[in-house]
């Protein structure tokens, strides 16, 4: 792999969330001012199972760091986190545009 000539990275952006009194609500598409990551991965072979497997966790990372935190006392919050990491994982991969990777999370999202 030539990683000298050609740097590869993949944005991977949540959504913030926006209180209201009683709900949250996230938008559908990431924001111009949605935080994001970039997630390298030239330094993966994405022809191999290791490398994918790398990836999708380096994406999933990404995804817990742009998106609210799922670790709070209100469930609203809980499930709106969790929803953003799921979109913001599924939208990477499908930017992607990788069959295994494709596969990959196909598998995480059928297995919880």
């Amino acid at each position: 792999m030539n990683t000298g000539t050609f740097r590869r990275s993949l944005a991977v952006a949540g959504a913030f969330a926006a209180l209201t009194v009683a709900t949250t609500s996230f938008a559908g598409a990431p924001s111009a001012d949605a935080p994001t990551v970039s997630v390298r991965y030239d330094d993966l072979n994405l022809t191999t199972s290791a490398g994918v497997n790398a990836l999708y966790h380096r994406i999933s990372v990404a995804a817990r760091q742009v998106c609210p935190d799922v670790f709070s006392r209100d469930l609203g919050v809980v499930a709106a986190g969790e929803r953003c990491q799921a979109n913001a994982v599924a939208h990477a991969v499908s930017d992607l545009n990788n069959p295994q990777l494709a596969q990959v999370h196909a598998a995480h999202v059928s297995h919880g």
